[in-house]
């Protein structure tokens, strides 16, 4: 019998200037989006002690949508829009799941800040995945690093900004394969993670520790340095800690292709 497994592929995206503000755009909306739902859901109990539903939600949105002052909303797509409010409604489910089992962090939904939200959203249609771009609704063609082929049917795809600065889309994708079954093994090896060396194994072999964080840590103390003279607001500060980030992420990007390159030949 076979069984369903998904699979999340991401994508570093390449837009143009035009398409990363759109990318903002998109992304402010469900900010704005959700901030505008959560607000009338929690009037709406205030004035009679009921819940919003999606549907009731998804009426309002559209109504929405054909007042002047967010007539915007209308060239934003609109599955993404609609994606919010289901998200909302998964949120308020996950509140009320966690005051019923009694746990102490009950996790109710707050507002989003556009200082401190991370820029995100999502599209569950119509996202595809090409040799060197991904199509998205209302956007158009963004050039991507397609770095391995996409298996599966698409069922949804995620688009967030790093603090860096770049542009990312996640694809889930389902597919149906084998049943699991119980492989011979013919060898294996005893793994001991430390800290002076990466890994020891039970064969002799050890493998040293790059200590990735060491070799980048005087460019990123000079890069904090002039973040910290920089004045809270100011252009420069924003440009100063974009150049932290993208540090960060050099030394996040080496960890992870150690790691996976060591795991495929240990594995092999």
């Amino acid at each position: 019998m076979t069984r369903t497994i998904q699979t999340t592929y991401r994508y570093r995206l390449n837009p143009t200037v035009a398409q990363e503000i759109l990318l903002n755009q998109f992304a402010g909306a469900r900010r704005f989006v959700w901030n505008w739902a959560l607000d009338r859901k929690k009037t709406h109990y205030q004035q009679t002690g009921g819940t919003l539903g999606f549907a009731a939600l998804s009426a309002e949105l559209t109504a929405l949508k054909q007042q002047p002052g967010t007539a915007w909303l209308r060239e934003m797509d609109s599955q993404s829009l609609q994606q919010v409010l289901r998200d909302l409604d998964s949120a308020y489910q996950h509140f009320f799941r966690r005051i019923t089992r009694g746990e102490k962090r009950k996790g109710f939904p707050r507002f989003k800040s556009r200082k401190t939200d991370t820029p995100r959203f999502r599209i569950p249609q119509r996202v595809k995945l090409h040799a060197e771009s991904v199509s998205v609704p209302k956007i158009g063609m963004i050039r991507a690093v397609v770095h391995r082929p996409l298996e599966g049917v698409t069922k949804g795809a995620t688009f967030k900004r790093e603090p860096s600065g770049h542009w990312f889309v996640s694809l889930v994708t389902e597919q149906q394969a084998a049943p699991r079954t119980e492989r011979p093994v013919h060898s294996h090896v005893d793994v001991d993670v430390g800290l002076k060396s990466l890994a020891v194994y039970s064969n002799g072999e050890m493998t040293p520790n790059p200590r990735w964080y060491r070799t980048q840590r005087r460019k990123l103390r000079r890069a904090q340095q002039a973040l910290s003279r920089k004045v809270r607001g100011s252009h420069n500060r924003d440009k100063a800690r974009v150049v932290v980030a993208r540090l960060h992420q050099k030394i996040r990007n080496q960890r992870n292709d150690f790691l996976h390159k060591l795991s495929t030949v240990t594995v092999a």
